[in-house]
């Protein structure tokens, strides 16, 4: 079932697009208003030439269109392209009045930041005091102290100048004659210097320095020069700092040069700052932000001697992030007593979260305290996730999924299809705009309340936008209506790619609704792309080994040929890991290089541990995400339905603890097991 582009149906049934799409929901589902969503075909059509046009660099077919789109929902995307087009030289007031009028349109940010750049760099001063005070970037910001500077008006511009200097790294050259005023009215003092000196090493840009030392005494510029070489040396010897004097220089010095050698080794800064504690006054505030970040990175290391370091840190500075790798480090080491402990300490919620709730179940049973880890997992095998899961095959439970059927009140559905953020969203997804159209959608969704978001849902899928229905089912809350938030898209490229490269189609499904939440279209900021995200690069590898045929990225954004590329180095993946879904499921989302490092650096064994301490924060969610999704699709398409243990093989010996399947009822508990029981 091929998601359908709206922009491919025939240009006579444009205008009623979205009334017959959800006109294809269920009886239960209901269409909007037709009226509310008609387009003129041939609006459609000229739009589309007039903003390829304006592309192309063609501005007579863009300007003649103009006339002819007045009344066309998009038209102020035309003006939005024709103001950005003619932005240093349109009228001012016209240009802001056009901006307030659309002042909820996504386009708004980038036209007016564009738009104020351009004044700036025409020197249309009395323009930009009147518009510039709402700059959003720092080349803007000075533009607009600059037309403060032409018109002699400095009330508080000193301070302001000050700020846009004092940052680790180099401003637009648009500052400039800001900060030539500034240095002329005595702006740069030796403390204003030092503050941008720590913030540019602190960033990594130590070549900055050699400029701002002309602001320091010579002896300070002594200093400047012994931290400049610490630096080079990566930080080697900054223990020999405990003979250095306790001054306000060398603290600052210390304290950052401390957190640059945490990036690089978290033992060795562990053990430079115990060198260093005690002899330099940091300050209660500073020495405690500074062991804490010593020691998260050290725990998140699973650095044997963070579990003593951590213990030193002040409890008003042991934050959620720290406890939780404290937790991970303590399972790390099988120290069950250690991490109940641990677990108690952590606020509320986060100890009565899934993951903490399965971990402390999992300790306790560790520690042979059966009726309380089953009295944790009884209550969590209740629920539909992967702890949760995990927590069922504890007990040998079957597994709770509960559907709620999608039901939308027509009255709410047309409503919400009728309004104006949510038309013109849609028809940027009808004219491919998808950038534009994905703005719109999720700037509309921050105004609707619950019910709306679940009428949101159906337009969407109605539409066969179908990714913008599951994010709106995640914002309302509504994560038992598995029908849509799981769409069962391009089933038959997905079980011939299954069939051909000896995959599990249901795990190609949860890969797939990880990646892209069933985004064809999908692009991400590492340029990987489609509903497996597929980057160009792993395609021309992939087509170089196997023979498939690739020309351009394009091609990645086609469902079908996306799902091949993607099978096929799920394939490679399985065959260089030993058929362990859960190696190949971090070696996708991470690279097969993390993969390598973790089992040489975590824990090997229990799998679902090794997971747990992954230290790559997206990847410590993926795998469990993908094995529960997969766990969904396969119910999803009547499949025998694998208990997630089955596909986590032992880290160190690949063995499986639960290689079997198991049921599928609207609520797990013993009397649901004594049912299924053979």
């Amino acid at each position: 079932m091929n998601r359908v582009h709206l922009t491919s149906i025939t240009q006579g049934l444009a205008a009623a697009a979205l009334a017959c799409a959800l006109s294809l929901l269920s009886a239960n589902q209901v269409s909007a208003n037709p009226a509310a969503q008609a387009v003129d075909p041939a609006q459609r059509a000229l739009f589309m030439q007039a903003w390829q046009s304006a592309r192309a660099g063609d501005r007579s077919t863009f300007d003649a269109a103009g006339e002819r789109l007045s009344d066309y929902i998009l038209y102020p995307y035309w003006q939005y392209e024709d103001f950005r087009y003619r932005r240093a030289v349109a009228d001012p007031d016209e240009v802001a009045a056009f901006l307030d009028a659309h002042e909820d349109w996504a386009f708004v940010t980038a036209l007016r930041r564009s738009w104020l750049r351009a004044l700036g760099e025409r020197g249309h001063w009395a323009a930009l005091r009147r518009y510039g005070a709402t700059a959003d970037t720092d080349e803007n910001r000075c533009y607009h102290a600059r037309a403060r500077l032409a018109e002699n008006d400095t009330t508080g511009l000193l301070a302001q100048a000050r700020d846009l200097w004092a940052v680790g790294h180099s401003q637009p050259d648009a500052c400039d004659p800001l900060f030539a005023w500034m240095m002329k009215q005595g702006g740069v003092d030796a403390e204003l210097a030092w503050t941008r000196i720590n913030r540019a090493m602190a960033e990594g840009n130590a070549s900055l320095t050699a400029y701002l030392a002309r602001f320091l005494a010579p002896a300070d510029q002594a200093w400047l020069d012994r931290w400049r070489q610490l630096d080079r040396t990566r930080y080697r010897g900054l223990d020999k700092a405990a003979a250095w004097p306790d001054t306000p220089v060398t603290r600052q010095i210390t304290d950052t040069s401390l957190r640059k050698l945490l990036r690089r080794d978290p033992a060795e800064a562990m053990r430079v700052f115990t060198a260093l504690d005690g002899h330099f006054n940091w300050g209660d505030q500073a020495r405690g932000d500074l062991m804490r970040e010593i020691a998260l990175m050290a725990t998140v290391d699973l650095d044997p001697g963070a579990r003593a370091f951590i213990e030193q840190v002040p409890d008003a500075h042991v934050d959620d992030q720290l406890t939780q790798w404290w937790a991970r480090l303590l399972l790390a080491q099988s120290d069950w007593p250690a991490l109940l402990q641990v677990i108690e300490r952590m606020a509320p919620e986060t100890a009565d979260d899934d993951r903490w709730r399965y971990w402390k179940g999992h300790a306790l049973a560790s520690l042979d305290e059966g009726d309380r880890a089953e009295t944790i997992f009884s209550s969590l095998a209740r629920e539909t996730n992967y702890y949760a899961f995990l927590a069922a095959d504890a007990l040998r439970w079957p597994y709770t999924i509960c559907e709620i059927p999608p039901v939308v009140p027509d009255d709410v559905a047309g409503a919400v299809a009728g309004r104006n953020d949510i038309r013109r969203a849609l028809e940027l997804h009808r004219v491919d705009l998808e950038n534009w159209a994905r703005a719109e959608w999720g700037r509309s969704m921050r105004r609707l309340d619950v019910e709306e978001l679940r009428a949101a849902a159906a337009v969407a899928r109605g539409e066969g936008w179908y990714d913008r229905a599951i994010f709106a089912l995640g914002d309302s809350g509504d994560l038992r209506w598995y029908e849509w938030r799981f769409p069962v898209m391009f089933e038959e490229p997905v079980l011939e790619s299954a069939r051909r490269e000896r995959l599990d189609a249901a795990w190609v499904y949860g890969i797939m609704r990880s990646e892209s939440a069933m985004m064809e279209s999908a692009r991400s900021s590492a340029n990987a792309l489609g509903l497996m995200q597929v980057t160009p690069a792993t395609a021309s590898t992939l087509s170089r080994k196997h023979g498939i045929g690739y020309r351009s990225s394009a091609q990645l954004l086609d469902g079908p040929t996306n799902i091949r590329f993607g099978t096929t180095y799920l394939r490679d993946l399985l065959d260089d890991y030993a058929d362990n879904p859960v190696l190949v499921s971090g070696a996708y989302n991470a690279g097969p290089g993390a993969v390598d490092r973790w089992l040489k650096s975590r824990p090997k064994g229990n799998a679902a541990a090794w997971v747990e301490t992954l230290p790559y924060y997206e990847t410590r969610d993926y795998i469990p995400r993908v094995l529960a999704f997969t766990t969904i699709y396969e119910w999803r398409l009547g499949q025998p339905v694998r208990r997630v243990s089955a596909r986590m093989p032992d880290i160190e010996s690949g063995n499986i603890d639960h290689d079997e399947t198991t049921e599928v009822v609207c609520s797990a508990g013993p009397a649901d097991m004594a049912a299924v029981a053979p």
